[in-house]
């Protein structure tokens, strides 16, 4: 909202990639690495997973992040 107010132009491609990134880390990825990396006693799987687990929240964190520059800067 703040860019339109301003009357920057956004791109769809932007706002749809902010809204992808955004419904992923709040629905899928809780119960993803949950899915993935324990197992059925509660226990961490191995270290490799909290390391693919922890990138994939990176991935995820970079995203909105350039997603939030192109849209104020």
């Amino acid at each position: 909202m703040a860019a339109s107010l301003d009357h920057k132009p956004i791109a769809t491609t932007t706002v749809f990639t902010a809204l992808v990134v955004l419904v992923m880390g709040l629905t899928f990825m809780p119960y993803g690495v949950r899915m993935l990396c324990y197992d059925g006693s509660g226990t961490i799987r191995g270290w490799l997973y909290v390391v693919c687990a922890d990138a994939i929240g990176l991935v995820v964190l970079l995203s909105s992040v350039v997603a939030g520059v192109k849209t104020y800067a």
